[in-house]
């Protein structure tokens, strides 16, 4: 299969090679519309249709594309214009193909039959993406105040030399590990509960960051997009003393597609 997958930390480019084409998603071909300038490199992005497929492409110098800031910008920004006329499946940064032909021989023709059946499955629905986090001093007043034993330890430890209060030191630090660890579950299911309900699929991060409370991405029909804005407006006043959130989409549905290059 004459296909290059460029893994998001190489780079150059072969200024010799011939025109290749850069992928970012299929469609649709009757919803598939030109992106003037809106591509990789400045290039625009045109469809290259198979069927009732078309694979949203632009060129590109070389099958070696360097993961650069504004070009992984440009790639979510390719799909997002695109979803706003249909059903996308995104594929990652950096897949090309030498050019049209190998894009229709070697993945729109193999793999026609899952391509349909994935734009059927995802019709209508959109990816959302929420992240909670613990506002830190809110949490660790509130983890303070909810624990007498910590408040002591706290007091004990504050005007006190490090060597002479070591071992309450090292307890202080578990205590409230341990008490920001139950907050943070009780707190991840309330929200996944009160947001669930409005999705047809979750993909939770299992390796959260420091204070964060949920990294969620939610598969969500279309037609209830306004309602689970609704439902994000509603947790972000009732949280906002003790959580801040970051709230992106409609998205295309990256975490729930998983489509490759690859050949099967």
């Amino acid at each position: 299969m004459r296909v290059a997958l460029q893994s998001p930390t190489a780079g150059g480019t072969d200024a010799s090679a011939a025109t290749a084409l850069y992928l970012y998603g299929v469609t649709w071909a009757d919803v598939a519309r030109p992106q003037p300038g809106a591509g990789v490199h400045g290039e625009s992005v045109e469809a290259v249709p198979y069927r009732e497929l078309a694979g949203l492409t632009s060129a590109v110098e070389s099958t070696k594309v360097p993961a650069k800031r504004r070009d992984l910008l440009r790639h979510a920004e390719v799909l997002g214009t695109a979803l706003v006329h249909g059903t996308v499946l995104p594929l990652r940064f950096g897949v090309v193909f030498e050019n049209s032909t190998t894009l229709v021989e070697d993945f729109l023709s193999p793999r026609y039959a899952e391509l349909v059946q994935l734009l059927r499955k995802f019709e209508g629905r959109v990816e959302l993406s929420v992240k909670a986090y613990f506002r830190e001093e809110a949490i660790l007043a509130e983890v303070v105040h909810a624990n007498p034993r910590i408040a002591r330890l706290r007091e004990a430890t504050r005007a006190a030399s490090d060597t002479s209060t070591y071992p309450l030191r090292v307890e202080l630090g578990e205590r409230v590990a341990a008490e920001l660890q139950e907050r943070t579950l009780r707190d991840r299911q309330v929200l996944l509960d009160r947001l669930s309900r409005l999705a047809v699929d979750v993909q939770v991060d299992q390796e959260p960051i420091e204070h964060q409370v949920l990294g969620a991405s939610f598969l969500v029909e279309r037609e209830r997009v306004a309602l689970f804005d609704d439902a994000m407006n509603e947790l972000a006043q009732e949280q906002a003393e003790r959580m801040h959130f970051k709230y992106l989409g409609p998205l295309a549905p990256h975490s729930f597609v998983g489509l490759t290059a690859e050949a099967r």
